[in-house]
């Protein structure tokens, strides 16, 4: 079960565990989402920031990609994430639709457009995990969205359709399983955007603050895609029913991305392990210096699974793979296994995290769960000795990310796979520093992780 501490309580903001702000007397303040026309815009300029948006004759369009975030960037790459979806939901059309999974809701920015999406007419649908808000753990920004929604269905008039009506509520545990696990997807869909129809965003950002102030995030848009935006949106449905789902492990495959809905029961094949079994180190044309490249940034590393795959790393690195792990959270056991000597030694790891304060407690870390293969590969059936796989999303490589809702990227070609590499080795090369312990802030019995989401 994830552990959820109730680490600031303001007016505004509370956040639990994995959304908690460094030690500090305030939030931090959050931008409103700026809008960033694409070129079309700036002639409607006087009109208005939206009306190449919003307007029936839209034409401006929203482009697809990799978006990164980073906690010690500027505050325009902080918010690169956030405000990229809540500048989406702002710009989104009265008669389209919204609809959001995130395990946490804590964004005032993101909650105001959301509220006022509703009330231009837009249909909004937000589930979140319901062990965030609870008594225990008071979360006001999904309270005023809740309420927010339901002022803006009573204000329609006799005439607006309910099935067009707006709602926010939670599941307990694992929406598509019952009340085992938790709902850890984070996924943003929009009918429309302008003139783009069917966007779908996913990746490891929650629409929280600490998404921006705490965390390195990643998240994928993809436009124009109608199959693909039916998938996400059946599964959508599904979690909205929160019930149990048989088969609850579901797939969509393109030519050159892939895309997984867990739970993820026995029988159905891990992604991951697959890959990781067909790799071969050496005689590759891409890679580096003939070697197969394997770079790994998983928030949270442990459990029986985590152990599967800390042995096919270990294996593969003592075959001659190039390997860098960059962790947050790691098992003791999976930790021991790969630092462990003999062969090529211990495969080279660390821990992508930071302590601002000085008291031990870790304040930003990595969230990114992704991993990248650069080499050679017969997972395709042939040997492919220029081969280009990466996988990301909100799943962590744990147990319990195994039986809980998670959205899992997969992507079968160079550029993608080459960025979410590069990405991953500027951070272990110059990973955020730790300011040097001051013993008078320790605080006694020290958690290093409580302010982490632990799985």
């Amino acid at each position: 079960m994830r552990r959820l501490f109730l680490v600031l309580v303001t007016t505004l903001l509370c956040l639990p565990l994995g959304q908690a702000l460094p030690s500090a007397t305030a939030a931090p303040a959050e931008p409103v989402a700026a809008v960033q026309p694409q070129s079309a815009a700036t002639v409607v300029a006087k009109r208005g920031p939206y009306t190449c948006w919003r307007a029936a004759t839209a034409t401006c369009r929203i482009s697809g990609g990799v978006t990164f975030s980073s906690a010690n960037g500027s505050d325009a790459q902080k918010w690169a994430i956030i405000n990229r979806i809540v500048s989406t939901i702002r710009r989104t059309p009265s008669n389209a639709s919204i609809q959001i999974m995130s395990w946490n809701i804590m964004s005032r920015g993101g909650v105001s457009a959301l509220i006022d999406a509703a009330r231009r007419g837009v249909r909004v649908r937000v589930l979140m995990d319901g062990a965030n808000r609870s008594k225990d753990v008071p979360n006001p920004g999904f309270t005023r969205l809740v309420k927010g929604l339901r002022a803006a269905n009573r204000a329609k008039s006799a005439a607006f359709p309910t099935a067009r009506y707006s709602y926010a509520k939670t599941c307990k545990g694992s929406c598509r399983r019952g009340n085992a696990a938790s709902a850890h997807a984070k996924y943003y869909m929009f009918s429309k955007v302008g003139a783009s129809r069917n966007v779908v965003m996913q990746g490891s950002a929650n629409l929280t603050a600490a998404a921006a102030s705490n965390q390195w995030n990643d998240l994928v848009t993809y436009t124009e895609n109608a199959p693909l935006y039916s998938f996400f949106n059946t599964t959508f449905v599904q979690m909205w029913q929160d019930r149990y789902v048989s088969p609850s492990w579901r797939q969509f495959k393109g030519s050159t991305f892939e895309m997984y809905f867990s739970p993820r029961l026995d029988g159905n094949v891990d992604p991951l392990t697959y890959q990781l079994q067909r790799v071969r180190c050496t005689g590759t044309t891409a890679g580096r210096n003939g070697r197969t490249v394997i770079r790994a940034a998983p928030d949270v590393f442990r459990g029986t699974w985590g152990m599967t795959v800390a042995k096919l790393l270990r294996k593969l690195w003592n075959e001659g793979c190039d390997i860098k792990i960059g962790y947050t959270v790691i098992g003791v056991d999976v930790k021991r296994y790969i630092s462990a000597p003999g062969g090529r030694g211990p495969v080279p790891h660390r821990q992508l995290a930071q302590d601002v304060d000085g008291d031990k407690v870790l304040d930003k870390y990595f969230h990114l769960k992704a991993w990248t293969i650069n080499g050679r590969s017969i997972a395709g059936g042939t040997d492919d000795k220029s081969y280009y796989w990466m996988m990301q999303g909100s799943s962590n490589i744990s147990d319990l990310s195994k039986i809980s809702d998670e959205n899992i990227g997969v992507f079968k070609y160079a550029s993608v796979t080459l960025k979410y590499q590069n990405y991953i080795d500027r951070w272990f090369t110059n990973p955020p520093r730790s300011r040097p312990v001051i013993p008078s802030r320790v605080p006694k019995n020290v958690d290093p992780y409580a302010k982490m989401e632990m799985d």
